[in-house]
């Protein structure tokens, strides 16, 4: 009854839920990894109004709605489980069945230099699991 991203995913699930020093299993963990941040508005460079050329006015800019910033998003990284071992002990897993992302190793060093936690990174070779 649970969608996965990708059979390799699945089937690593499978294997921890064999794993009896296993207490939860956290399916999709999302982290913040840079928190949202405020940048000057390139349309109207901070002023939060333009020169309007046929009235000769000021009108306040749509893109910023006047406030000369915008808000931008930051980024998250979303792992595939984390797991809280029966010892109070947790490991943030990623499964990989095929090549990374290109951003992927960015957002790992980004999440490990916050946490403090290594992201676990595992993938299925000749016919075993492999950490690293």
């Amino acid at each position: 009854g649970i969608l996965f991203d990708s059979k390799t995913e699945a089937e690593y699930y499978k294997v921890l839920e064999k794993d009896d020093s296993i207490h939860d299993i956290e399916l999709q963990p999302e982290y913040q990894i840079i928190k949202p941040y405020k940048v000057v508005c390139s349309r109207c460079k901070g002023l939060g109004k333009l020169l309007n050329v046929r009235t000769s006015n000021y009108n306040q800019c749509r893109v910023c709605k006047g406030q000369g910033v915008k808000l931008k998003p930051g980024a998250k990284y979303t792992a595939d489980f984390k797991v809280l071992y029966k010892d109070g002990t947790y490991e943030v897993i990623d499964v990989k069945g095929g090549p990374v992302t290109r951003d992927f190793p960015l957002r790992v060093k980004l999440l490990e230099s916050k946490s403090g936690q290594e992201v676990i990174v595992v993938r299925y070779k000749n016919k075993e699991w492999k950490r690293g």
